[in-house]
């Protein structure tokens, strides 16, 4: 069946997240890792503020190959890797990536193809279909300063300038799988990436 009438769904993992923070996603069959980046920063809460890579087993040869902005004195002339297929590395078998963000706090995730599925024309992808907890704040520090901020929180004894610093209403435990707004891929693309003024003033929106 040709990728483009298909549908991957992904189970994205936060690791070291205590309680687990996680999300299902699902993309189109013919989505690139530059897609599929995109459709993980929107899905988890993150603003795509840092470098990223994915490390995945080739499917035949389980050497390991790597996709993303991981080195922009290398990758500054649009590294192919974006524009290969999510699907021409994902199968059933070879089914997990680790996908890091933000090399300095060094967020860590899991993300793994769970189910491969018939796509609905009449629908609308990406999509979040699942998840539990807020996305931890960015430029926090890192998993351990974050379990810091939570203790804190819970306890009452968190710091006011911290406590203002973080997004208004910010609740830990507070995740709504049909909130999630996902942005043009291309449109992040042209702005992040080439700093294209005809992206729009608006490079997230839809």
């Amino acid at each position: 069946m040709p990728t483009q009438a298909l549908v991957l769904r992904f189970r994205l993992e936060l690791q070291r997240s205590e309680p687990l923070i996680w999300r299902e996603i699902e993309v189109p069959g013919d989505a690139t890792f530059w897609d599929l980046h995109v459709a993980i920063q929107d899905a988890m809460g993150w603003l795509d503020y840092h470098l990223h890579r994915f490390t995945i087993p080739h499917p035949r040869t389980k050497q390991e190959r790597v996709f993303g902005i991981h080195n922009l004195s290398q990758d500054c002339d649009d590294p192919p890797s974006w524009a290969s297929q999510v699907a021409s590395m994902f199968t059933l078998r070879n089914d997990t990536a680790r996908y890091e963000y933000d090399f300095g706090d060094n967020w860590q995730h899991t993300v793994r193809l769970v189910d491969v599925l018939r796509r609905d024309f009449t629908a609308r992808y990406p999509r979040c279909v699942g998840g539990a907890r807020a996305c931890p704040p960015e430029d926090c520090g890192g998993m351990y300063r974050f379990a810091e901020i939570l203790r804190d929180l819970a306890d009452d004894t968190l710091d006011e300038d911290l406590r203002t610093w973080l997004p208004q209403g910010y609740d830990p435990a507070r995740f709504d799988p049909a909130a999630v707004r996902f942005s043009d891929p291309a449109r992040r693309l042209a702005y992040s990436w080439y700093g294209n003024a005809d992206a729009g003033d608006d490079p997230f929106g839809e």
